[in-house]
């Protein structure tokens, strides 16, 4: 049976999604992944020849059909195996896990907000954007510290996947402006728990960008030896 192929970046949150749901769904064995880095400054030719959206995470299909976005590849990975694993069969029960997916999403989507205006210079930063955001970032926080007691308690579904995913990104590249453990108590002790499940330890946040220009700089030093 031929493979299937995901395009992605071990530094996007939205493609740690995607293989947490492959590592619990068992699909992870069907699947190569094809490293891929998209900036917002420039096209990648090759995900816009797959995907007219030119975003990560792409899941090529073993027909050579694409799919596109994390949630519609996490839901397709866990329909394959012919069990609900991740979402809820029963309607309520899935409204309410896709309220917090929601959550964790726009978390996501607020941090890698935050992220990108603090990597423009100085002088371009809007600060009127910084303040809109941090602003927003507490209401999300309360909102997933009421909900921690009872995700501690549920079934592994799509959302807690989506939330470990945006607080585990903090860790790998906000740390220093983003400190929530503390205000956050049921949170924190949640996502330490959630922490060590082995389809999370699988999936760590990895720079791959910084490794290949430390493994660059190291060549160019013994070329120069």
């Amino acid at each position: 049976m031929k493979k299937m192929k995901l395009y992605g970046s071990s530094r996007s949150p939205y493609v740690r999604k995607v293989l947490i749901a492959a590592h619990e769904t068992g699909a992870i064995r069907d699947i190569v992944v094809e490293p891929m880095v998209v900036t917002a400054l420039a096209a990648n030719p090759t995900m816009l020849s797959v995907n007219p959206l030119g975003q990560i995470p792409t899941l090529i299909l073993d027909d050579g059909q694409a799919l596109f976005d994390s949630n519609v590849i996490c839901r397709y990975l866990d329909l394959v195996p012919g069990k609900a694993q991740l979402h809820p069969r029963e309607v309520a029960a899935e409204i309410a896990m896709m309220r917090l997916l929601a959550l964790g999403d726009g978390l996501i989507a607020a941090l890698m907000s935050l992220l990108s205006e603090k990597s423009r210079n100085q002088p371009d930063q809007s600060e009127r954007r910084l303040a809109a955001l941090k602003e927003k970032l507490p209401l999300i926080f309360a909102a997933l510290e009421a909900e921690a007691p009872g995700m501690m308690h549920a079934p592994f579904d799509m959302a807690q996947i989506a939330i470990a995913s945006a607080l585990s990104y903090i860790d790998f590249r906000l740390p220093a402006d983003v400190v929530w453990r503390d205000a956050y108590p049921s949170l924190a002790n949640w996502f330490a728990a959630l922490s060590q499940r082995p389809s999370v330890v699988a999936t760590a946040y990895f720079d791959e960008l910084a490794a290949a220009a430390a493994s660059s700089g190291k060549q160019e030093k013994a070329g120069k030896a």
